[in-house]
């Protein structure tokens, strides 16, 4: 068994891409988690989509960049280097075929099962949300219908138009200006598209370690940046009560259930502490140049692991 296997464009691609996408947002997490909301957002979801992306690059065999590389990278969609010197009396090369081959069908075959599960979920949230009877007041939605599944609701939903679906009882609440604000901030950052895209591509590569921990950032960032959203128009004492009735609403005791969509103002993977310390606590706040350095330079980041692995 040959150890240049190693560096096949479908190993590159099935494991050390996604390794060093996720490997390297560990590596950064501990200086991005002092970032604001915003720019934590970014990295996150720049992580989560890379692997995605060195799918899509086409396989240039000739081409002076793969040369250069002491690996056989990239690759595109379906396409691989076969291995034709099998010994076919040699058990290890045999096995060691038969998971290269693994490593090309796979990750084709996860991605599409885990979009296609994507696809199934807000299809049937869609669903859900349309027996709700909502009606348009302004850019908001309030459901007409009543029952525990409209108690606390407030969320946005939708991927290409996102839209913000509140309970009656939250509408006309006192924390409603704050809870609007919030899912307003959702739907202009198109958050239900990018933890979608986030969600199914990290669920495609279900046997990389510490993959959970960047989807759950991904979700926990968008949070943060609503929160702070609507803690800059309504302030941060309007933010925490308008967040304490939501948990209030939801509780077991008051018959109340999390409200579900792609971007609830209560998400239940959320880290709630982060969240009421992130009020307690000055806004973070850094220089346009900073916060457009920090993505340009994610971007760099992006193409160069997208291209070489």
């Amino acid at each position: 068994m040959s150890v240049s296997w190693l560096g096949y464009p479908q190993v590159m691609l099935a494991w050390w891409c996604p390794l060093a996408a996720v490997g390297l947002w560990h590596l950064l997490r501990r200086g991005s988690i002092r970032l604001p909301a915003r720019e934590r957002f970014v990295l996150a979801v720049a992580c989560a989509l890379t692997p995605l992306l060195a799918m899509a690059v086409p396989y240039l065999p000739h081409s002076p960049l793969r040369d250069a590389l002491p690996w056989r990278a990239p690759v595109a969609w379906g396409i691989s280097n076969g291995i034709a010197d099998i010994d076919h009396g040699h058990v290890l090369s045999v096995i060691a075929a038969q998971l290269m081959f693994a490593m090309s069908l796979v990750p084709l075959a996860s991605m599409a099962v885990s979009f296609l599960a994507g696809a199934f979920q807000v299809v049937r949230t869609g669903r859900v949300f349309a027996r709700l009877e909502p009606q348009q007041c302004g850019d908001v939605w309030i459901a007409r219908a009543s029952g525990p599944a409209t108690r606390g609701l407030a969320s946005t939903v939708g991927l290409v138009r996102p839209r913000i679906v509140l309970g009656a009882e939250v509408a006309a609440s006192a924390e409603a200006s704050a809870i609007i604000q919030h899912e307003r901030a959702h739907a202009e950052a198109r958050h239900p598209l990018w933890i979608f895209l986030a969600t199914c591509a990290l669920r495609s590569w279900w046997w990389i370690p510490g993959r959970k921990t960047v989807l759950a950032e991904v979700r926990l960032a968008a949070e943060l940046w609503a929160d702070q959203s609507a803690r800059e128009t309504d302030g941060a004492a309007a933010v925490a009560k308008a967040l304490c009735a939501q948990i209030d609403a939801a509780s077991p005791r008051h018959g109340g259930v999390a409200a579900g969509g792609s971007a609830a103002f209560l998400d239940p993977g959320t880290e709630l502490t982060c969240r009421a310390e992130a009020l307690a606590s000055p806004a973070r706040v850094i220089p346009v140049w900073q916060a457009w350095a920090i993505r340009g330079t994610t971007v760099v980041m992006v193409g160069a692991v997208t291209l070489l692995l």
